[in-house]
Parts: C-alpha cells; structure tokens; sequence
C-alpha cells in the first residue's frame, strides 16, 4: 500500500458532524492529511481514499493474516492474525457483553463488522438471536460456515432489515473506517427497537496516549482505512445529535497472551520486542493471558430515545 499519488483514488470531504469546510492540519502521516474541524474540532483525513480503494484493504484476502505488522517502518492494515487471537478476542467480548446485558436482557443482536464471528459465537452461546454484517468475503465465509449465524457479506447500507429489528447493535472498531459515521449512526437508530443499545468501540484521539505518541501511534498509522478520529467529546456529540443518550463511556482494554503483546511491541519497537520476547520465554510465561488498558480506546453505550 503506497503513498497516493493519484488524485482520481482521493476525494475531499466537509466535517461530518458539522458539515463545516474549515480545518487545520492536524498531523501528516504518509502522504495523508490528518485534519482539525475548527467548528466541532472532529479529526479526520481529508483528502481521504475513495470508498472502492478501502474496498480492496478490506477485502483484501490478507486483511485479517497480515503478515507486514513485522515491519515497524510499515503503515499497515487489518490484524497480524486475527485467528491466531480467538480466545483473547473472546475473553474481551466477554467483557463488553456482561455490560450490555446490564441494560438488556438477551434478544435480537447485530454485529456491524463482524469479522470472523467471534463475539456472534459468545452471543449466541449467551442466548443472543446474533446476527452480523461484514464487508470481506474471507471473514464473511469463516463466520458462516463456523458460527452457524446469519451473516451477510457486504455493508449496512447494502442490507435490508426491517425498520426496528434489533433490541442491542454492536460497531467495534468499525465507526472509524465508514464514509459517513452520522448516517451510519442514524441507520443503527432506524434499525433499533425503542429503548434499544448501540455499543460502540473505537480509538480515542484525545486520549494521553494518542498524544504522547502522535506519529508513532497505531491507530493514526493506519491512516488509509482509518479516516475518523474521534474523542469522547466527538463521539459524544454524534450520539446525542442522532438520538441516542449515553449511558456508559469506559477505557476499551482488551486480553492478550503475554507472547502476542509482546509481539505486538514490534509496532513501536523491534528492540524491546525483541528482548521482550527472550525474557518471557526463559520465565516461561508466553501463554498466559492478561488484560492490557493501553487507555487508547473507548467503548460508549448508549439507548436510543
């Protein structure tokens, strides 16, 4: 995935929370332009990937198995190995699950990005009627032949469920790569039973570590698919202004194996990595799961009104 250099694959965009034309740079991360609204302050890139260049990051076959996470020099995309990471991507659906179901008893569910289906499998084995949506053919295929769940291959503005079909909607790490977030929330609302949750995790650009690290940072590194950096002030915002009222923002943490943590210390560093790796080794330690709160992400849960 190179620089852009043609301007047919790029096109400019307004604010989407405020349609407003007037920005500042923000940061400049690999030949993209991370931006500032001045009216609402939303960051996002501009000019950004056109939508059928981010179809093919995402469909591309080694989205979810990329091996290029290696390299730290890389601006990389999708998951080192998703499924490799089952168990410890469970154990933080877990997580999430046991507090939307403080606010809901199980009942109908859909996964906006469904992935390889691992948080529809933990639904359904909780009592969940679990439903998804996803854009790669790949992980679409997993889901179906593995979750035995209803999963459709494509986008939410390409499906077509009946207005109020859902009592809870989940968006994990999705709301950051969509073209227009407010018309996807607005969506999400249509698609919701009255009193119904929207669950939501996604980077948080106004986090200390989003800013200790700037350039450096994952997520801003991930700059052609990642064209949305919201805050919880952003996020907060778009929520309330589409009808939802908040009822839960929490620092998104998730489980690892010690030896995929330290793994994933390459991003940053092949160094540390590097010594990391040798010293869990000799104390024998690569298997054990711990919970990891890098205080780079939130999940917000919210009730549409």
């Amino acid at each position: 995935m190179g620089k852009h250099n043609e301007s047919i694959a790029v096109e400019y965009v307004k604010c989407n929370l405020c349609n407003s034309d007037s920005t500042r740079i923000f940061m400049k991360v690999d030949g993209f332009n991370i931006v500032k609204c001045k009216n609402c302050d939303l960051i996002y890139v501009n000019p950004r990937l056109k939508f059928n260049e981010l179809e093919k990051i995402y469909k591309n076959k080694i989205y979810f198995n990329n091996q290029s996470f290696k390299d730290t020099n890389y601006t990389f995309y999708g998951y080192e190995n998703y499924l490799l990471e089952k168990k410890d991507i469970i154990y933080t659906f877990i997580r999430r699950l046991n507090v939307i179901e403080k606010y809901k008893k199980p009942g109908t569910l859909l996964d906006i990005g469904c992935a390889l289906g691992f948080f529809l499998e933990l639904a359904l084995k909780r009592g969940w009627k679990a439903r998804g949506i996803e854009i790669s053919k790949v992980a679409a295929g997993y889901a179906k032949k593995h979750q035995k769940s209803p999963v459709f291959n494509g986008t939410l503005e390409e499906v077509n469920y009946k207005k109020e079909s859902f009592d809870v909607i989940t968006i994990f790490d999705v709301i950051e790569h969509v073209p227009n977030p407010k018309k996807t929330i607005l969506q999400i609302k249509n698609l919701l039973k009255p009193g119904g949750i929207i669950s939501i995790t996604t980077p948080n650009i106004g986090s200390l570590p989003a800013k200790i690290l700037g350039k450096k940072w994952e997520e801003v590194r991930r700059v052609r698919e990642h064209i949305y950096y919201f805050s919880d002030k952003t996020l907060n915002r778009l929520l309330k202004e589409s009808g939802f009222k908040i009822l839960k923002i929490e620092s998104a943490g998730r489980y690892f194996s010690v030896e995929s943590a330290v793994r994933r210390l390459n991003i940053y560093s092949s160094t540390l990595s590097g010594i990391s790796s040798k010293f869990t080794r000799i104390l024998g330690i690569n298997n054990m799961r711990i919970y990891i709160d890098p205080y780079y992400k939130i999940t917000v849960y919210a009730r549409k009104i």
